[in-house]
């Protein structure tokens, strides 16, 4: 029987290949670790534009509610002079003209339809179209609303400004 002699050494050869784990999870842990707070600081953004948006959302409803407010105030003050429909239609389109950012967009006989929006701060408004009319059966004026939509204000067109820099050639 052959004997072989083995060498002991105190290096290892598995010591390199942990290494390079050990460096490959790292790595990946701070990358991962990079993504997530890049992630957190724009939904942080997202989140406080948002909030901005709601807040004037609801500032801008409320600006609406108020104007509808006063158009009812005006319509049962003209119900107290003008019990009957004869009269109610011209006085309430001259009362509520008065109303500012309040305009008459169709008017006849038996009803009456006004327009008006309330804007907002941040490139919203909202727009409401109501059709008032008079109920004979109870003698009081009454309204529908037609339409009530938050809409994007219209931005300028600069198109007169512009400056072409280069014609061309010629």
């Amino acid at each position: 029987m052959e004997h072989k002699t083995m060498k002991y050494s105190n290096a290892s050869l598995g010591a390199g290949g942990t290494i390079v784990v050990v460096v490959f999870v790292v790595v990946c842990l701070t990358v991962f670790a990079s993504l997530s707070f890049v992630t957190a600081i724009s939904d942080l953004k997202l989140a406080k534009k948002t909030e901005e948006i709601n807040y004037d959302y609801y500032a801008t409803n409320g600006k609406a509610e108020e104007k509808l407010s006063e158009i009812c105030g005006v319509l049962d003050s003209i119900s107290d002079l003008h019990p009957t429909s004869e009269h109610f239609f011209g006085s309430a389109s001259d009362l509520l003209s008065e109303i500012e950012g309040i305009s008459a967009i169709e008017k006849n006989n038996s009803s009456l339809k006004i327009y008006y929006e309330a804007l907002g701060t941040k490139n919203q408004k909202i727009c409401v179209t109501l059709n008032i009319f008079y109920d004979e059966l109870i003698g009081q004026p009454r309204y529908d609303i037609e339409t009530w939509n938050l809409t994007s204000i219209e931005l300028p067109v600069f198109e007169e400004q512009n400056i072409d820099l280069w014609k061309g050639l010629e």
